[in-house]
């Protein structure tokens, strides 16, 4: 049978719709590619169903070549290896030496599958857990998609799609999800060993939480540990799934099954209904401890993983997020928490008789009644002997609380010589509350009163009242829109323990350091923001400063040299050795004179240049773009400006074009384009030894995957931008010309390379380290790349940078 045949038979019956009631949708528009009408091709997207799909998902497998990428979700492998069309599939692709990689869910129910396509078909498979979705690429060129995956089924429809945007965009997708999967061998050795892979992450669904929740107590080979307020106990009396779970784990320790029962750490408050239901959970065998402060964070512990959420429970509902985590340092965490609040705790039967027979002494409670909270706040403000810190969360808090007579009640009480502390959100108008303006129109100075503004408040929805370290008052904010304090607030939280009010304590310190703080760093940042603008106008200032004398030596010392060579031709001075001598003595001093004025010309040149990279504007490196012949430009490089230099070490300099003409056109701007390649070759001659080496290379239009001009890119350092990075996304050829530039020197010292492109950064003793940093902004200005890594063989180093073709349009926006 025929490639064709072959593909027709194996996907005439994937799809189980009667083709008389199929439909396809297409969306966008059709476009048609080709010479003629046989060889056209329309590119778009197609939704369809029965069969319809039949000769798309024929056409998609015979145009698979090379490789194919997959996602699909833990019920894909069953159809993989029991619909026999797909077998046959997979089968042909074998044949044919298609690549195939697979993402999917492995659990305990598909293993066996996953081997036998491992096996079978010599299919990678990694796993990642959750994963949604049916999808496939084909050779980066189509897209096939399947809302549903019924375990063992045929398809019922697909998606298809040749638009170059969509093909490219799931094929970031798979990539991503292979990045993050695990291979399927560690999966399958995990679930064989009853291993959990190490994995950390956050389930948002109620129902996916409670469905959690039953399968983490009924796998669970041990015993587990919970913290939890009493809405968690409330919710177990009405899940009778959730409960039925609990008593099957308990029966199965009082047969021996696991090692331990359950432990249960939580707050029991003076309610008769709270009592009734800890005694209902005592009976069926949970123990259970009262801790008078537990932590905010509710968690269920176990040998093998945790849950952790920071909601609590309300009206026996579930949690809406909970997160989930197999980390041992996490497990380890939480069970050294559960084994200190379990030290801590006292027994459940303990803590309610100690209610019944009104012998525990209450010292943190809820009030509900907003009209009591605010009689509370008066009270304690009224009552104070030494101190008051008070935390506002916004300017409508202040107003209720002049309203309410709570400001100027502070600022009675500072006159009283009670020290106040306030902390509130950045704004004026709080500031005219506090401190009323005089006559003069300046705020009045409370010394009593001091006050510090929270620049990032978006979390503070408490008011929170600290009076003499001693008492604290939380209060909840409902709605901050209202006028009244009783409107506004919901419950509120009184207490005197003393590890509460430390919290709160603790809490409120932090917040007004880190209110000092930042407050020094604006300052700081400010400084030095105007630090950094002098030095760079006396950067600039200098450089323009020293451009003229350097300009006028440089053009003395050019007409000097034409004198000095007119001279040393003259017979009257060849022929007079006294004179000769002289006037050669004098041309050696000339010689330093030259040379070191261009060195500084150099030096001015790239603090200017530096000067515009750092004045942050667009177009302040002034990139003039005209087409070049990029080989042309290099070859007068080497032969004019740096000819000198390479014959003094005897450098052997070798061109390879690889590009299909003998020109290689590229956009760039020639005065820079110029400056590009005589740093980099001017560092390639500077760092080889003599008699030594340097290869150059241009090439055209590589896959990013390619490394063969530049070899294996290791130890490398790559500097891009993030537009430039999505262009260059996949294995797709780019539109650019690539120049490395390979070297027999020392090689890049490990110590700079990670920074090798910073300013200031320099592998010699000489040099001022900006010409690497002038040339990355260089080429990222053209829309290029540079990276830079030491040679495999562990001589020298290669530099690589990229620019635009110039048959490419709108590569480079002027």
């Amino acid at each position: 049978m025929d490639e064709g045949g072959d593909f027709h038979k194996a996907t005439s019956d994937l799809f189980n719709q009667d083709s008389s009631s199929s439909e396809t949708s297409t969306i966008g528009n059709n476009i048609e590619r080709g010479d003629d009408q046989q060889g056209k091709q329309t590119i778009a997207t197609r939704i369809a169903y029965g069969g319809e799909t039949i000769p798309i998902t024929e056409k998609f497998a015979v145009n698979c070549k090379r490789d194919l990428n997959i996602c699909i979700d833990k019920n894909g492998p069953s159809v993989i290896i029991n619909v026999p069309e797909i077998k046959r599939l997979y089968a042909i692709f074998k044949s044919h030496s298609v690549k195939i990689r697979i993402v999917t869910e492995i659990t305990p129910d598909n293993m066996g599958y996953c081997k036998q396509i491992v096996g079978k078909y010599g299919v990678e498979i990694r796993h990642l857990s959750g994963i949604k979705g049916n999808l496939a690429i084909s050779d980066h060129r189509e897209y096939l998609a399947t809302a549903v995956l019924l375990e063992s089924k045929p398809l019922t429809g697909i998606i298809h799609s040749n638009v170059k945007e969509i093909v490219e965009q799931n094929q970031l997708v798979f990539e991503t999800f292979w990045e993050k999967a695990i291979p399927a061998e560690q999966r399958i050795r995990e679930i064989e060993a009853g291993e959990l892979p190490i994995e950390t992450y956050l389930i948002n669904n109620n129902t996916e939480a409670l469905d959690y929740a039953q399968d983490f107590i009924r796998n669970a080979d041990t015993g587990f540990s919970n913290s939890t307020s009493m809405g968690y106990f409330k919710l177990l009396d009405q899940s009778q799934t959730l409960l039925h779970a609990y008593l099957n784990h308990l029966s199965k320790y009082e047969e021996g099954k696991v090692k331990s029962g359950v432990r249960w750490v939580t707050y029991i408050d003076n309610k008769k209904e709270d009592i009734e239901l800890i005694k209902k959970f005592i009976d069926i065998g949970i123990e259970i401890k009262h801790v008078r402060n537990l932590p905010p964070l509710h968690f269920s512990v176990s040998r093998k993983q945790c849950v952790t959420t920071v909601e609590d429970i309300e009206n026996g509902e579930m949690h809406q997020r909970i997160i989930i985590s197999t980390e041992p340092l996490y497990i380890l965490h939480y069970q050294t928490v559960f084994a200190e609040l379990w030290d801590i705790g006292i027994d459940a039967q303990e803590r309610i008789r100690q209610i019944e027979t009104g012998t525990t002494l209450q010292t943190t409670k809820v009030i509900e009644n907003p009209v009591k909270t605010k009689q509370y706040f008066i009270d304690m403000v009224r009552n104070a002997k030494e101190e008051i810190l008070i935390l506002f969360p916004s300017l409508n808090a202040v107003k209720r609380e002049v309203i309410m007579g709570i400001i100027d009640l502070l600022k009675k009480r500072s006159a009283e010589n009670i020290r106040i502390r306030i902390l509130s959100p950045v704004n004026e108008n709080i500031k005219e509350i506090l401190f009323p303006k005089d006559v003069e129109g300046k705020n009045k100075v409370l010394e009593s009163i001091t006050n510090r503004e929270i620049r990032k408040q978006e979390n503070l929805i408490s008011t929170i009242v600290i009076v003499d370290r001693k008492y604290v008052l939380a209060t909840e904010l409902k709605d901050d829109s209202k006028e009244l304090f009783e409107e506004a607030i919901g419950v509120s939280t009184y207490s005197t323990s003393k590890p509460t009010v430390l919290s709160y304590i603790s809490i409120f310190e932090g917040l007004w350091d880190q209110t000092e703080m930042s407050d020094d760093l604006k300052i700081a940042n400010e400084k030095l923001v105007q630090r950094e603008q002098l030095e760079r106008e006396f950067i600039n200032t200098a450089a323009h400063e020293l451009r003229t004398p350097t300009q006028a030596v440089m053009g003395y010392s050019e007409l000097d040299k034409e004198v000095f060579e007119e001279l040393l031709r003259n017979t009257k001075v060849t022929t007079d050795n006294e004179l000769k001598r002289i006037i050669e003595h004098l041309k050696g001093h000339f010689d330093a004179i030259s040379r070191n004025s261009t060195r500084l010309n150099e030096l001015i040149n790239n603090l200017l240049d530096v000067a515009r990279i750092d004045s942050n504007r667009t177009d302040s490196l002034q990139i003039r773009a005209e087409k070049l012949d990029l080989v042309k430009e290099i070859n007068d490089s080497v032969n004019t400006e740096l000819g000198q230099k390479i014959k003094n070490k005897n450098i052997e300099i070798n061109l390879i074009n690889e590009c299909i003409n003998e020109q290689c056109w590229t956009y760039a701007d020639k005065l820079r384009l110029n400056q590009i390649i005589n740093n980099l070759l001017g560092n390639a001659i500077k760092f080889t030894n003599q008699n030594g080496k340097i290869h150059i290379t241009i090439k055209e239009n590589i896959p990013i995957s390619d490394n063969r001009i530049i070899g294996e890119k290791k130890n490398n350092l790559e500097y891009s931008k993030s537009g430039i990075e999505e262009k260059r996304e996949g294995n797709r050829v780019k539109n650019e010309i690539f120049v490395s530039i390979s070297d027999t020197g020392k090689g890049i010292s490990p110590q700079i390379m990670s920074k090798l492109f910073e300013k200031f950064i320099t592998g010699s003793n000489t040099g001022t380290g900006l010409g690497l940093y002038i040339t990355r902004n260089l080429v990222e200005a053209h829309g290029g790349r540079i990276w830079a890594f030491n040679n495999n063989d562990g001589v020298g180093s290669t530099f690589v940078f990229s620019l635009p073709k110039a048959n490419h349009e709108n590569i480079l926006d002027n």
